[in-house]
């Protein structure tokens, strides 16, 4: 029979030896553990190298692209300016002769050998003064929209031109692989599972390739957004100068009656017989209507002004 003593040297020597394999293994976990995570850095540290270097190679290309269409875009200018000083000239003669026939014209509406006027005379030149007043604005407007369609030519030229440089832009991006997704460093399951220290390498790391992204899309703001941004400038663009030829019109049409009844006030001096308490109580209605057109363009404008702010930050934040 075994004693106590013998029983107990025999049971260490069971113990012994796996608690040093134990140990052992651990001990080489650690080891695999930490030769991962240094490659995981190693490739972490790389990745952002490569981020670096590709967006310092994009920005001076994109620099001298710029410098590249701006010259062309200069050209297009001046060469819009030289062409809208003709058109200005053009339009401005036209207008000039137009006004003076105008004069002429309303000045022989009131020059009747009948002496007093009757009110259907008076309704016949205010007729004919309007009709002629309508052509002069009618020149009017039809110069101006030949100059704006130019405008819009010469701006659309421009974009189109600078569409075409954001796509060189975006192409370059692309190769140097400013637009891919970027797949996280993960780590993997070494002895069975993962370390607390792992997981959180983890969940840095899904976060991490997620603002990578978001980085580099800000970087390309410019030339991503650009032709949506341009193509609603031009869509503003038209429809401020539709709003400010509407604002005109109502107020041409107020400035024939003005016209109309200063004249009839000037004959009414002369001797003419007319009411000039009605005719000073038109002015005060005509007065208030100008106002009114003021305050209702005003309004418009400034609710575009409010919604465009709104609208441009939405379009810059695509």
């Amino acid at each position: 029979m075994l004693k106590p003593v013998s029983l107990l040297f025999l049971t260490l020597a069971f113990i012994v030896p796996l608690n040093v394999t134990s140990a052992d293994d651990a001990k080489e976990l650690r080891k695999q553990r930490q030769a991962a995570q240094k490659k995981r850095q190693a490739a972490k540290n790389e990745r952002a190298r490569e981020i670096s270097e590709a967006t310092k190679i994009f920005r001076e290309f994109t620099r001298d692209l710029k410098n590249e269409y701006q010259l062309i875009l200069k050209d297009l200018d001046t060469e819009f300016e030289l062409r809208s000083v003709e058109l200005q000239a053009e339009k401005d003669a036209n207008i000039a002769t137009a006004e003076a026939e105008f004069q002429k014209k309303w000045s022989t509406l009131f020059l009747r050998p009948e002496g007093n006027m009757s009110e259907e005379i008076l309704k016949d030149i205010e007729k004919e003064g309007k009709a002629y007043a309508d052509e002069l604005f009618r020149i009017k407007k039809e110069a101006a929209e030949g100059l704006h369609k130019e405008r819009m030519a010469n701006e659309k030229k421009k974009h189109d031109l600078l569409d075409e440089r954001d796509k060189k832009a975006l192409d370059e991006a692309a190769s140097l692989g400013l637009t891919k997704d970027f797949q996280p460093i993960l780590a993997t399951p070494i002895g069975g599972e993962l370390t607390r220290q792992e997981e959180q390498w983890n969940q840095r790391e899904n976060k991490e390739v997620v603002k990578l992204k978001e980085r580099n899309l800000r970087t390309l703001k410019e030339f991503r957004n650009g032709e949506k941004l341009r193509a609603w400038e031009r869509k503003n663009l038209e429809e401020d100068f539709k709003l400010k030829w509407d604002e005109k019109e109502e107020v041409h049409k107020l400035n024939i009656e003005q016209t109309f009844y200063n004249t009839l006030l000037l004959q009414s001096s002369q001797g003419t017989e007319t009411n000039q308490q009605d005719i000073m109580a038109k002015f005060a209605e005509i007065n208030k209507q100008n106002q009114l057109i003021k305050i209702k363009y005003r309004k418009i404008r400034q609710q575009n002004s409010i919604k465009r702010r709104e609208e441009k930050k939405k379009i810059l934040g695509q």
